[in-house]
């Protein structure tokens, strides 16, 4: 008779090959987009030989042979400083097609890569930038060793106008060593009743204490109660625009150097 420990250690041999072999089923078999690049096209040579071109800040991509009809590539990418991952699904011609295109071309070389990895964060500078939405409270740390901080007013012609609060600074961006901003503002709608409503109560409380240290008649009374809630409704709006920029997300964005010199050609 079998021992009861002989088959737990079968069980515990069985199991994790089981598993691995149904996560990999899952998967599909990982196949090379051409000899030239391997199993991973990596960002340099996605922009040598300009096979996915629509995916900024592209990574890395694996394709998958899911069955003898399809394909489907896993594209990891980095965007607004968080790195994610895509799927995207090619009908097997479309795959081989990809694969003629990369093959017709000549093979990636070590100077090559090197020409490309420098290029990578520059063509992308002016894209990253010209999203930043403007009238927003941005940080820049300048080539120079500054901290501009201030209010962008428009970005274009690879300057920055910075409105600081004692004067209007353009910034050519190869200045630029790096940028804090916010890639969205968040509309948190479930917080402006209470905001509101906290502001009001603020403004009232303040006309009642202007009332109680002046002691005017009943009508003036109710008169500064008034103005009082309606300051503070006023107020609400700024409060709410306020705390949406406050709770967003930062961003940061740097540049090194010689990305920066390249940028002024």
């Amino acid at each position: 008779m079998v021992k009861l420990s002989h088959l737990l250690k079968i069980a515990n041999f069985l199991f994790p090959a089981i598993f691995c072999s149904i996560v990999s089923g899952q998967d599909g078999e990982i196949i090379p987009l051409s000899q030239k690049v391997g199993l991973t096209l990596d960002a340099e040579e996605n922009l040598f030989y300009n096979v996915i071109s629509d995916i900024d800040g592209f990574e890395s991509a694996q394709f998958y042979e899911m069955s003898t009809h399809t394909v489907i590539a896993r594209i990891s990418y980095v965007q607004y400083s968080q790195q994610k991952t895509s799927k995207r699904k090619y009908k097997m011609m479309e795959f081989l097609r990809m694969k003629e295109a990369v093959d017709v071309q000549p093979e990636i070389t070590a100077e090559d890569r090197k020409l490309v990895h420098e290029n990578l964060t520059y063509l992308q500078t002016d894209d990253i930038l010209s999203e930043i939405q403007e009238d927003q409270y941005v940080t820049i740390h300048h080539r120079s060793g500054r901290r501009i901080r201030g209010t962008l007013k428009l970005y274009g012609e690879k300057m920055l106008t910075i409105q600081t609060p004692v004067s209007l600074e353009q910034i050519p961006i190869w200045d630029m060593e790096s940028i804090s901003y916010r890639e969205g503002i968040k509309n948190r709608r479930g917080w402006k009743l209470p905001l509101y409503a906290f502001s009001s109560l603020a403004g009232l409380i303040l006309a009642e204490s202007w009332n109680e240290q002046t002691r005017p008649n009943i009508d003036s009374v109710w008169h500064y109660r008034f103005l009082g809630s309606m300051a503070g409704l006023l107020a609400g709006s700024e409060a709410f625009q306020t705390f949406n920029v406050l709770t967003s997300p930062k961003t940061f964005f740097a540049l090194t150097p010689e990305e920066m010199d390249r940028l002024k050609e």
